[in-house]
């Protein structure tokens, strides 16, 4: 009997172990920088460079909540000092020579970073300055940020990317969702080629897959008696010049997500008529892409849909399966031979519980499964974007257009002894 005992132990201590913490108690709040409206503190994502995490946020739909709540500042969470801070936007006039100095973009909205080539830049999501005639990217030099204003037509610059030693950008352009090109560090800029004609005209991701460049716009969703579900991508290859139109339906690109109509709308709140889907957080993982589906809502913003991932040429797609299917996923982050999938399950109102989940990269082309459960933590609303240094975890808080709690935008920390 005592040995029963002895031998029983060990496997119940590691049955406790392997259940992942409630963290609720250790989140540790460092505020919020954000001076708009509520739902306009959404941190649209969250991104590490040289030491800083910067904080996108702002709104660029033309409807309320907040409804074109540019020009916002670049705020970004110091880890040396611990505290946020802002930086200075600069634009110099090609023509004049003259240095204009803000403290914040010309742009509604600053929905994403990215690190192209060892550099940060911010895709001008909606332009304010100078308009219709140009869209902005933003480039980071030293303490302060560039400001460029030369990418024709590109009122929405939803994207971009460096692929073979040159810029790309993704535009949702008046002529439509159109990709352009730099060969010059995006000096200046020359149109690529059109997504497709059809459907939302707008190119809305840049990704790598395989041996190419993706550009992908927006695929109609599977829906019960709607024939036509198809969605356009071009791919580019090795030389810019050479570029392939691709055409999918959701079916393929999202096997198994389907919606029911009722007339006039489809079961996601805020969404009416026929769901359109664009990629999310498109993140390669090996020789594969993950990526989580939504569906596009109050006009720039969408709803998650689950987590995906497709092989070289779009070729088996597959649902990523985590531990508990009710959880949303609506964040990826890459850590060398880690992925981590940030999700929440919205409980009931006001009450979310947040999950961080992981998978190696080694095993991550071998099935959809795997995924494990690092850590889960209960809030009023859910996260939204998150990031990751040295084990320490950072969270900001989002809302969709419905509900807006107070809490929108709030920074969270989880040290890394926590869990």
């Amino acid at each position: 009997m005592e040995g029963q005992q002895a031998l029983a132990l060990p496997i119940q201590e590691e049955l406790i172990a392997a259940v992942a913490p409630d963290v609720s108690s250790s989140m540790a709040v460092l505020g919020s920088p954000f001076k708009k409206a509520p739902y306009a503190r959404n941190v649209w994502d969250m991104q590490l460079f040289d030491g800083k995490i910067y904080l996108g946020h702002g709104n660029s739909s033309n409807e309320t909540p907040s409804p074109n709540a540019g020009p916002v500042p670049i705020y970004y969470w110091d880890l040396a000092q611990n505290k946020f801070s802002v930086q200075d936007v600069t634009y110099t006039n090609p023509s004049t020579g003259r240095v204009t100095t803000n403290v914040y973009v010309m742009d509604e909205q600053i929905d994403n970073f990215k690190v192209l080539n060892g550099e940060l830049y911010i895709p001008g999501n909606d332009s304010r300055v100078p308009g219709w005639a140009y869209g902005n990217f933003y480039r980071l030099n030293g303490d302060h940020w560039d400001q460029y204003m030369n990418i024709p037509g590109g009122i929405h610059v939803y994207d971009m990317a460096y692929y073979k030693g040159k810029l790309y950008a993704a535009l949702g352009a008046i002529e439509g969702p159109l990709i352009y090109v730099s060969s010059n560090r995006g000096n200046s800029w020359t149109r690529l080629d059109s997504v497709s004609q059809f459907g939302i005209m707008r190119a809305y991701n840049l990704f790598e897959l395989g041996d190419a460049l993706y550009a992908s716009s927006a695929t109609a969703g599977k829906t019960q008696g709607v024939a036509n579900e198809k969605g356009y991508m071009i791919s580019i290859k090795q030389n810019s010049s050479q570029t392939s139109k691709l055409t999918f339906t959701s079916s393929q690109l999202f096997p198994g997500l389907s919606f029911v109509t009722k007339p006039g709308e489809v079961n996601v709140p805020g969404v009416s008529g026929q769901p359109w889907l664009k990629l999310l957080r498109t993140t390669p993982v090996n020789d594969r892409l993950l990526y989580i589906p939504g569906v596009i809502y109050n006009d720039h913003q969408s709803i998650p849909q689950g987590l995906f991932s497709a092989g070289a040429n779009f070729q088996n797609v597959r649902k990523e399966q985590l531990p508990n299917p009710a959880v949303v996923p609506i964040d990826i982050l890459e850590r060398g031979e880690t992925v981590y999938v940030l999700g929440y399950i919205k409980e009931a109102p006001g009450h979310y519980t947040n999950y961080v989940y992981r998978k190696s990269t080694g095993s991550f082309g071998a099935s959809g499964e795997g995924w494990r459960e690092v850590f889960h933590f209960g809030r009023d609303t859910f996260a939204r974007s998150f990031e990751e240094q040295n084990g320490d975890f950072y969270f900001g808080l989002g809302s969709y257009a419905d509900v807006v709690p107070a809490s929108t935008g709030t920074i969270l920390k989880l040290s890394a002894g926590a869990y």
